[in-house]
């Protein structure tokens, strides 16, 4: 049973990178965008989404606490400085998503289309780096507990993390605006001759992480399997894209962000969180909550989840579009 709750754990935060990487890559493309017309599409795509999106990370969280709470404390220790960073990213992208409409004037837009990028770069790349440096280990303070020391986040292995999650982002978000501009979009041109490239780009980025990350763990052909099947839907979500099926090519397009978690789990087991040297290291045995907290969790937050899941759902059905037919006017 502490399996099923970790798992869970770990599921949520999936969901959150795979549906957060649609609103980090439109963030991205504001770099794109050259007319204020195209600029406001892109806002206007992802803010009906984005609260609900990061009701995920929320949910993560909240389960951690309640779920495996001696993890949650280790975790936020040892990732303390990324994960200001991280919060202030996601400060600065929920703002700049409210306010950029919030004063007329063209100084104050320019500003928050630069903040846009800024912020979704630093989201997605800081979630690649951390995802990444979990899965080699983490270093160990003087005190012997798990940090995320410099070396750690600026490892090869994280920074191909980092660069992997935002060329998968970049792309989840093509994928998205494309199915929503008129087709005489300039915008849509260059999002077209954009896509192929960074589909290869990611393609490479994904095999090379995956053999990077199997020669530093100790389940090195679970990791280059979990790698393999993250290039095939790459793969496939392409041939998806060319054959006209865009919600299919964003659901596939999804494996690289699946693949990372995943692989810190199989890398480490039942380590939930995991160091280099042994030292600070911690189990889920010792993680996991008592009995009684996880039979309340078992009747509380199970069908709100569900609840959740549902409602989500519903939002992309009433607030995701299909493809636009008519020309721009």
């Amino acid at each position: 049973m502490d399996i099923f709750w970790y798992a869970l754990i770990g599921l949520l935060f999936t969901g959150y990178l795979a549906l957060e990487s649609i609103d980090f890559g439109v963030g991205l493309l504001f770099l794109l965008a050259r007319e204020e017309r195209d600029r406001e599409r892109l806002r206007r795509g992802v803010v009906p989404l984005f609260l609900a999106n990061e009701v995920w990370l929320v949910a993560t969280v909240g389960l951690l606490f309640g779920a495996l709470p001696l993890l949650e404390g280790e975790l936020l220790h040892a990732l303390r400085t990324p994960v200001v960073l991280l919060l202030s990213a996601w400060y600065l992208r929920d703002a700049a998503l409210w306010f950029r409409t919030a004063h007329p004037g063209a100084g104050w837009r320019r500003t928050w289309d630069v903040v846009l990028p800024a912020a979704s770069l630093v989201l997605a790349a800081g979630w690649g780096a951390v995802l990444a440096a979990l899965i080699r280990g983490l270093s160990t303070d003087g005190h012997g507990h798990a940090v995320a020391a410099a070396g750690d986040v600026a490892h090869p292995l994280a920074l191909l993390g980092a660069a992997l999650v935002v060329a998968a982002c970049l792309r989840q978000g093509t994928l998205f605006t494309a199915r929503r501009l008129p087709h005489d979009s300039p915008l849509l041109g260059r999002l077209n001759r954009f896509s192929r490239p960074l589909t290869r780009c990611l393609l490479g980025l994904v095999l090379l992480a995956a053999v990077r990350a199997a020669g530093v763990t100790d389940a090195p052909v679970t990791v280059l399997l979990v790698g393999v099947l993250a290039a095939a839907g790459v793969y496939a979500s392409e041939r998806s894209a060319a054959a006209g099926r865009p919600g299919t090519a964003l659901l596939l397009g999804a494996a690289p962000l699946l693949a990372l978690p995943v692989t810190v789990g199989l890398a480490n087991g039942t380590t939930v969180l995991a160091t280099r040297s042994g030292e600070g290291a911690l189990v889920l045995s010792d993680a996991v909550a008592d009995p009684a907290s996880l039979t309340l969790l078992s009747m509380t937050v199970l069908p709100a989840l569900i609840a959740v899941a549902f409602g989500q759902v519903w939002m992309w059905r009433v607030f995701v579009r299909p493809q636009v037919r008519q020309r721009t006017p």
